[in-house]
């Protein structure tokens, strides 16, 4: 007779995969803008001066088939291998079979690692690489790590601080030689990819003020804060964010594990010096984040409590993947908490329009340019990165030629509603013509240049 425990765990990891499997076959794709743009960089081996591995390995199957459904299996792969190493490393720094698997389930139950493992997205390859990294250098592998490193640095350039915290880690334990290794294999990658993008980009000129830069900081360290709650419930919140400074406190005093938590510390204190929110970003950490409470808790009279609040959290997150992945079934779209609210059955009838009604050389112009492009061969010129006024979307429009202007209802973002207005007035000023696309609500549109 199987034990309660482990029918209970095989139930879940049935559930878990029943839920990948059903975000897997959703169609969309393209609907965030760093997945078209991974799928772009693909197909057209242009690079946008992002890292270039995770579009790289996507080029590869390209060449297999262009269809995005396919091409989605890379980062599903590199997530079940992910989740796979996560045990392995959580038990090699301590943790039971049991504790292994519970946290990696409740990992793989965070609707953001649903999401960002069934995209093109390149976090899920970015983890396995830290992961992997970890893993070689705890079992005396510095050559391993250190490619692993260097990989890791060239899918998310953050991968920088894994390179300076197992450096820092080798030289004060006084492991010169095994430094050395180590230093010499991660640049074998990360050098030639950090040296052309100080060539390309330099020093930027343009500095933020002492004002927004405090700005900056405060706002991401709000958000990183919140990130592992909104992680694993799917809503977004800034108030659990003390609880889990708080939390990271008494782990810190109480049980510190050297080279993970120097890593985790130096990779958040660079999420909150990017532009970007950190949510996505924080995901790949998200295993060691629950380690760092799980050694503590686990212990003592701590131990019953933890236990059932891990099995209460799962509950919630698997019910917010079902209903995440069910819009995805009927819609057709795979949605979550930072993604475009277009629903990709109304995106391909503007594809079939363009394809049949514009000439082949026609220039569009909108927000999400990779699908775009991608759906409709056409050129495609970003919208949203406008900042747009009206006289700047004129002086876009007449520099590149664009011949039709295409609306979606895109994400809900300050420069995305710029670029709406600024549409709006242009088309009250008779530079714009709509367009009658039959069958199509009113929020997607298009809107041919005079």
């Amino acid at each position: 007779m199987v034990s309660s425990p482990r029918f209970a765990l095989i139930c879940l990891l049935a559930l878990l995969a029943a839920l990948y499997g059903i975000a897997w076959f959703a169609p969309a794709i393209g609907l965030a803008y760093s997945d078209g743009a991974s799928l772009a960089m693909a197909v057209t081996h242009k690079s946008n001066g992002s890292p270039p591995l995770f579009p790289a390995l996507l080029a590869l199957f390209a060449l297999v088939s262009r269809q995005a459904q396919w091409l989605k299996l890379v980062p599903l792969v590199c997530t079940l291998f992910w989740l796979a190493l996560t045990r392995r490393l959580l038990t090699k720094m301590g943790a039971t079979q049991e504790s292994g698997w519970m946290l990696v389930a409740i990992t793989a139950a965070s609707p953001t690692v649903l999401y960002l493992g069934t995209g093109l997205f390149a976090e899920p390859l970015f983890a396995l690489l830290v992961t992997a990294c970890l893993l070689a250098l705890l079992e005396d592998k510095p050559l391993i790590a250190g490619l692993c490193a260097g990989l890791a640095t060239i899918t998310m350039t953050a991968g920088v601080t894994l390179i300076v915290a197992c450096l820092f880690t080798l030289v004060a334990h006084r492991r010169t030689r095994n430094a050395a290794i180590f230093a010499c294999s991660s640049m074998v990658f990360a050098a030639p990819w950090l040296g052309w993008v100080l060539a390309q980009h330099g020093i930027p000129d343009e500095k933020l003020h002492a004002s927004e830069m405090a700005l900056l900081l405060g706002n991401n360290a709000m958000l990183l804060a919140a990130s592992p709650f909104t992680l694993l419930s799917g809503y977004a919140s800034l108030y659990p964010g003390l609880l889990t400074a708080v939390a990271l406190l008494i782990v810190l005093v109480r049980r510190r594990q050297f080279v993970p938590d120097l890593f985790f510390g130096l990779y958040c204190v660079v999420l909150m010096f990017r532009t970007e929110p950190p949510l996505h970003a924080f995901a790949p950490v998200l295993p060691m984040f629950l380690w760092m409470l799980w050694r503590v808790a686990r212990i003592g009279q701590f131990a019953v409590i933890a236990r059932t609040t891990a099995l209460v959290m799962v509950l919630p997150a698997l019910w917010f993947c079902a209903m995440r992945v069910y819009p995805a079934v009927t819609r057709g779209a795979v949605a979550s908490e930072t993604a475009a609210p277009d629903n990709w059955h109304e995106m391909e009838k503007l594809f079939v329009y363009i394809r049949g009604n514009t000439p082949s050389d026609a220039v569009l112009l909108a927000d999400l340019d990779p699908v775009f492009y991608l759906n409709t061969g056409r050129i495609t010129v970003r919208g949203f990165s406008l900042l747009a006024t009206p006289d700047q979307l004129v002086a876009a429009i007449r520099r590149d030629r664009v011949s039709y202007v295409v609306l979606t209802p895109d994400r809900d973002l300050p420069e995305s509603a710029s670029f709406h207005r600024a549409v709006a007035a242009l088309e009250r000023g008779g530079v714009l013509d709509p367009v009658d696309v039959p069958g199509v609500p009113d929020e997607y549109r298009v809107l041919r240049v005079r």
